[in-house]
């Protein structure tokens, strides 16, 4: 079966054990939940920084896909047009 390393860069935590998970498909929704449990535990990283990094590897060292999640903070003065019409919801 192979292995998979869930690398967060921002945090600077490196995966050095791996998972071994039945196929790609499974590693991306694997590292989309590690992604959300990672971001609930310490979310100031999350929005401290200007994005939040995670990259996936197998156990050559290639990389196979990356995630990337930004948050940008708005000014409360600007109004959403679709939110204005939401009314009762």
């Amino acid at each position: 079966m192979p292995r998979y390393f869930f690398n967060v860069l921002d945090d600077a935590l490196p995966d050095l054990q791996g998972t071994e998970l039945a196929g790609l498909n499974i590693a991306r929704d694997e590292a989309l939940r590690l992604a959300g449990a990672v971001i609930k535990e310490r979310p100031e990283t999350f929005w401290n920084a200007k994005r939040w990094s995670m990259e996936v590897c197998d156990d050559a060292g290639l990389l196979l896909f990356a995630l990337t999640l930004a948050a940008t903070e708005m000014p409360s003065a600007k109004v959403v047009p679709y939110q204005r019409n939401l009314g009762g919801l």
